[in-house]
């Protein structure tokens, strides 16, 4: 803020700027003899143009007694500026009409117009002066200029360094405004109730205009205006009439008004008549605005005052604003009313289907009773897409989507999709679904087909491994004695080619072979056998370096690494041990079957995050990985990319994990070797002690 000193310095620079001289001190009695008897009659047409012009007259508000008042005080002003005693006090009275400019709103676009107008008026009335020699009249018209640009540049000087001053606290109202907005608009979108937000609303804008009373009058049907939210008045006055707009003549005309209205003194404005209850409240000012949803009214939102008040445009943004948001709450919980209410009638609908039934409507889904039952959760637990989710463990499209058939409309298709989820009590279970989709919404008809699934599943699998069985058992019994006859007479033979040694090599190969043939039998039988399990915690670590240790001489004169990097909270499983050890020795002799040495073989593991109660594991070696067509194939019976073996590993390690309650896929991944996840039980009770990350190497 300047000083005094630095505006009176400032004055006597701008004064030198012009030119002044002692010549223009000197002409002062000449233009005030001349000019001063005009100054009524341009003192008069200055007011008339004021009033005139909605811009500058709305800042005339004392009628006939302010006007002969401020022309009182005009005539002084234009009196000092002929005299041009320029002192000290001259210009803090120069600088003191800037700063009134800014009070009353008033901007210096007019009071520029103005002194133009001035300027024409007295140069006009030197020039009628025929008397006077032309050299003179210049110089007159060079004084009269200096002294009027002179007095424009010190109130332009005031006015831009208060209206500037007077901006800052603005611009910090009109962000915090803009911050009250935010939050009361995040609160709307957040669904609070209705009266939260009346409550806030009201609240804001008596923080943000530092009001006296502020209040939101609720319409009703019958023309009545409840006083739904207010600040500063009594507390049981809420949800009690306010008003009517049928004997109101202000809330008749609010109603019809479109924006904001203010009244900036009751008093004044007498063609507006305030309700009862703001007289008895002796309240001065307000702004207020109609709160409407198109054309249909909704209320009234008003702030008083009990001063007089002027207001400002970002005053009448803030409370359309607000009101505007209102608006927007109220359409948006009448939607969700409705919405509510057709949700509901669609909820008992399906609440009494025999199948299972889910309403869906972007994230949030509803579940009949039939489901509760399915799932074994509630419908407080299954509410979103992604809680359903959770709960799938498995999924496959069994039928293409059917589109504008006769039974869906445009824009709507049907899907059927075999689902396998997990009960809450962690079986799982095989669900047919069947999926109407439309652009808004879908319903899900769900059927429990696990019992039937699985008995065609056992029927087929039974018929496949009896068949296997009593092949397998047919052969076993038929070649046991040709097998016998062959190892008899093959250690005879033996006995008799001692000193052979080709003859020996032969006998050797044919004893592999016959090996390799009773392998295989037995190999058939247990895939062929039932699958028992003695279940109880066991750690991954273990079990895994077990199967390492089993192949020590297969992997002697190897470079060959394993590393387990296990997580402690996936590192101990429910399963059974000599079967799990069985998995993890095919898994390690494929490997090193596979892979050209170094061979690297890692295995770590984690929590399923999609899920709830299993451990994944991940098995992974640096070999050349599987093909697309074994992948796809590596667990089917008799398959086998080596040039030995029966190809039932693979298969036998499948049906161990199965009867686990686990799964076990290959995953192709670039640059890697084989991968293979298995999923088993989680034990939740013990924890192995041993160190995630361990190195075994030979």
């Amino acid at each position: 803020m300047q000083s005094d000193n630095q505006i009176f310095q400032r004055f006597l620079d701008v004064r030198t700027y012009l030119g002044w001289s002692p010549d223009d001190d000197q002409c002062s009695e000449e233009l005030t003899q001349i000019l001063v008897p005009h100054s009524r009659e341009m003192i008069d047409d200055f007011y008339t143009q004021i009033l005139r012009h909605a811009a500058t007259s709305r800042v005339l508000s004392g009628g006939e007694l302010q006007i002969e008042r401020l022309k009182s005080s005009m005539r002084f002003w234009f009196e000092q500026m002929l005299l041009a005693k320029h002192d000290y006090q001259f210009v803090l009275q120069r600088w003191k009409v800037g700063h009134r400019h800014v009070e009353i709103g008033l901007s210096q676009v007019y009071v520029n117009a103005a002194f133009g107008r001035m300027r024409s008026q007295l140069s006009q009335i030197l020039c009628k002066c025929d008397n006077m020699p032309l050299e003179r009249k210049i110089f007159l018209h060079e004084s009269l200029n200096r002294r009027l640009d002179l007095d424009l540049t010190i109130m332009s000087d005031a006015y831009h360094v208060e209206n500037q001053s007077r901006q800052i606290p603005v611009d910090h109202a009109r962000l915090q405004q803009q911050k009250l907005l935010a939050q009361l608009s995040g609160h709307a979108l957040a669904g609070a109730e209705l009266q939260s937000i009346f409550d806030l609303a009201v609240a804001f804008l008596q923080q943000a205009f530092h009001s006296d009373k502020v209040e939101f009058l609720e319409y009703g049907s019958d023309g009545q205006f409840l006083l739904r939210s207010g600040a500063g008045w009594p507390s049981d006055w809420l949800g009690k009439p306010f008003g009517n707009r049928k004997h109101d003549p202000q809330l008749e005309f609010l109603s019809e008004h479109h924006g904001c209205f203010e009244i900036q003194e009751w008093q004044i404005q007498t063609q507006y008549q305030p309700l009862p209850a703001w007289k008895e409240a002796h309240l001065a000012s307000a702004l207020q605005m109609a709160v409407r949803e198109e054309n249909h009214l909704l209320g009234i939102l008003s702030v008083h005052f009990q001063n007089p008040r002027s207001f400002v445009p970002s005053d009448h943004d803030f409370l359309y604003s607000i009101g505007n948001l209102l608006a927007s709450a109220i359409h948006r919980k009448q939607i969700e009313n409705l919405h509510a209410e057709n949700v509901g009638q669609l909820r008992r609908l399906v609440d009494r289907l025999p199948a299972g039934a889910v309403y869906v409507i972007g994230d949030t889904i509803q579940i009949n009773h039939t489901v509760e039952l399915m799932t074994g959760y509630s419908r407080e637990q299954l509410r979103t897409r992604g809680q359903w989710q959770e709960l799938v463990v498995s999924e496959e499209s069994s039928l293409q989507s059917i589109e504008h058939s006769s039974v869906v409309s445009a824009g709507e298709r049907i899907e059927q999709r075999s689902l396998e989820i997990r009960r809450i009590d962690g079986t799982i279970r095989t669900i047919s679904q069947i999926q109407l989709q439309s652009r808004t919404d879908e319903v899900w008809l769900l059927h429990d087909v696990t019992e039937e699934s699985e008995r065609r599943s056992q029927q087929l699998q039974s018929e496949r491994l009896a068949a296997i069985g009593q092949m397998i058992t047919g052969l076993a019994h038929e070649s046991r004695n040709a097998l016998q006859r062959i190892q008899a007479c093959t250690e005879m033979l033996e006995l008799h080619v001692q000193d052979n040694s080709a003859a020996q090599g032969l006998i050797v190969r044919l004893q592999s072979a016959q090996d390799d043939l009773q392998q295989l039998f037995d190999e058939v039988r247990n895939y062929a056998s039932p699958v028992a399990l003695a279940i109880k915690p066991v750690p991954l670590e273990r079990i895994i370096q077990e199967a390492w240790n089993l192949l020590e001489q297969a992997r002697s004169r190897r470079e060959a690494c394993l590393k387990l990097m296990l997580n402690q909270d996936s590192c101990t499983v429910q399963g059974d041990r000599f079967r799990l050890i069985q998995v993890f020795r095919n898994l390690l002799e494929n490997s090193l079957a596979a892979c050209s040495d170094p061979v690297e073989i890692t295995v770590n593991s984690q929590r399923n995050l999609h899920q709830r109660g299993l451990v994944s594991v991940i098995y992974q070696d640096n070999g050349p990985g599987l093909s697309e067509e074994a992948t796809r194939r590596v667990f089917e019976p008799f398959f086998t990319t080596k040039s030995k073996g029966s190809g039932l590993g693979m298969a036998i390690a499948n049906r161990i994990i199965a009867a686990h309650g686990g799964t076990m896929k290959s995953e192709q991944q670039v640059g890697c070797g084989a991968t293979f996840r298995i999923t088993l039980p989680a034990d939740d009770l013990v924890t192995s002690e041993s160190d995630p990350s361990i190195e075994a190497q030979s």
